[in-house]
């Protein structure tokens, strides 16, 4: 346990160290925009590839083509432009630490938490939904933890 703390607290600290320097020419409000813009980006690539399984599921290759070209461009151009103006290019131990803690948030807190209020409002099977949810993103945690320590042993 001490060892898992001191991996995330040092992992932590060069995370906020690379983070701040590579963003730092960023107002508050850009930064925040740009990430904004990326979750937007983000969710819409995913959502059209979904369009696009259901355009092909039914039988319309032309309509699922599109659905996928627009998805490519809202990730592989606009994420990526965004992603270059917000400088999300951090070390691989910076990364780690982000994305565990990203994981972490989701695994003990978010879907725990929409699972709560699912069961409250009833909706059981979406509280399932969100409990299986948060135990794979527990798994994600772990994976990027042993990644993390594999790479600290490397240096």
């Amino acid at each position: 346990m001490i060892l898992k703390t001191l991996i995330t607290t040092t992992l932590a600290a060069l995370a906020v160290t690379a983070g701040a320097a590579s963003a730092a020419d960023l107002a508050p409000q850009t930064r925040a925009n740009l990430e904004a813009a990326m979750h937007g980006e983000a969710f819409a690539n995913l959502k059209y590839l979904r369009y696009a399984e259901v355009a092909r599921e039914g039988g319309n290759e032309e309509l699922a083509q599109l659905f996928e070209s627009s998805a490519n461009v809202e990730a592989n151009e606009h994420f990526a432009r965004e992603a270059d103006a917000l400088k999300l290019d951090g070390t691989n131990e910076a990364n780690l630490v982000d994305a565990m803690a990203g994981e972490q948030y989701e695994n003990v807190t978010m879907y725990i938490g929409f699972a709560d209020q699912a069961e409250a409002a009833g909706d059981l099977r979406t509280a399932s939904l969100f409990r299986q949810i948060a135990a794979d993103e527990g798994d994600h945690y772990e994976r990027y933890r042993a990644a993390a320590e594999r790479l600290r042993l490397a240096h």
